[in-house]
């Protein structure tokens, strides 16, 4: 009996001594606002408690594009189409709740329909009627699913390398998120988040590991520890996916433009043929360069897609949802 206690006595110095020598505490609120905002940054009440991150850039008086970035990212993710059609649109992101500076959402709600409120909310303070949702990967999900829900909001959808697609060949989610689905990363990743599981996991993303530089791992890890942000995302990951909507996708009634990287080890092309065989009229354009963040990892391409294809839409009349 002696000798059990002692062992377990151990076991917990141990892990006291681990846990005090590898936490990664929070990063400062007004740090990371002074470091990753900008003169764009706006912090929209969203009537619950917490404050949207979220930016107006680009040409005011051309079409809104909606920018909704994926897990664990940020509005930073778009800031290189920004860039390259801030000229011809309007660009407006945003932080999803338990992201970037937007930080958790205080009643704990990470399911589609609050995401998808939060970006309506942005949408109403800025005056825009209607954009072109652009998603990516978790943003892709929540950009289709308000193709089936607020579709008066949506003049149409651009799904890059988007998700919930149920198909037999399934997503494997990089390092961080299997962790975050682990009973073992529950209990440990709030408190410790090491720099090298969000480098290895920026690099299982893109096509090449060099893309990965050391200023775009600290913008993510640093980002990822503000506070509250890593408690949201556990919860995010055990918030149901509804994957029963995968059957309703085909009614989509807007133009939908799809665009994939064909070395996806996230989100796999056959996931990109699921789509474009269940959405009626869809396109689907792919880069065989490009892995799962196309608008990182080859933006000037995927600026000129998405600029051809709202022009092809609106010389056809088709850019206003018909329902």
């Amino acid at each position: 009996m002696k000798t059990t206690f002692r062992i377990l006595l151990l076991l917990l110095v141990l892990l006291g001594t681990a846990f005090l020598i590898f936490r990664t505490p929070d990063t400062d609120r007004t740090e990371m606002i002074a470091k990753y905002g900008n003169e764009a940054s706006e912090f929209l009440d969203d009537g619950h408690g917490a404050r949207i991150h979220y930016r107006d850039e680009g040409n005011k008086n051309g079409p809104a594009l909606l920018l909704v970035h994926g897990s664990n990212s940020s509005l930073h993710t778009w800031g290189p189409l920004v860039a390259l059609l801030g000229d011809k649109y309007r660009l407006i992101s945003l932080d999803l709740y338990g992201h970037g500076l937007t930080g958790p959402n205080p009643e704990g709600r990470y399911d589609a329909d609050s995401n998808i409120a939060a970006a309506v909310r942005v949408l109403d303070a800025i005056d825009v009627d209607k954009a072109y949702w652009v998603g990516n990967s978790m943003g892709g999900w929540l950009t289709w699913r308000a193709g089936l829900s607020v579709p008066e909001r949506v003049s149409g959808l651009v799904l890059i390398d988007a998700s919930g697609a149920q198909v037999e060949q399934k997503a494997k989610p990089y390092l961080g998120a299997r962790l975050a689905q682990s009973w073992i990363g529950q209990l440990l990743l709030p408190e410790i988040t090491p720099r090298f599981l969000v480098k290895s996991s920026l690099q299982e993303s893109v096509a090449r590991p060099d893309l990965v530089t050391e200023e775009l791992v600290d913008r993510y890890w640093e980002l990822l520890r503000y506070p509250g942000n890593r408690q949201a995302s556990l919860e995010r990951a055990n918030t149901p996916r509804e994957p029963e909507k995968w059957r309703e996708v085909g009614k989509l009634s807007m133009p939908v433009l799809l665009l994939w990287g064909e070395q996806d080890k996230i989100i796999p092309f056959s996931h990109a043929r699921a789509f474009q065989d269940a959405i009626p009229g869809s396109q689907l354009t792919s880069y065989a360069n490009a892995g799962h963040l196309p608008m990182e990892e080859t933006p000037a391409q995927v600026a000129r897609d998405i600029a051809s294809w709202i022009e092809k839409v609106t010389a056809e009349g088709s850019g206003s949802n018909p329902g």
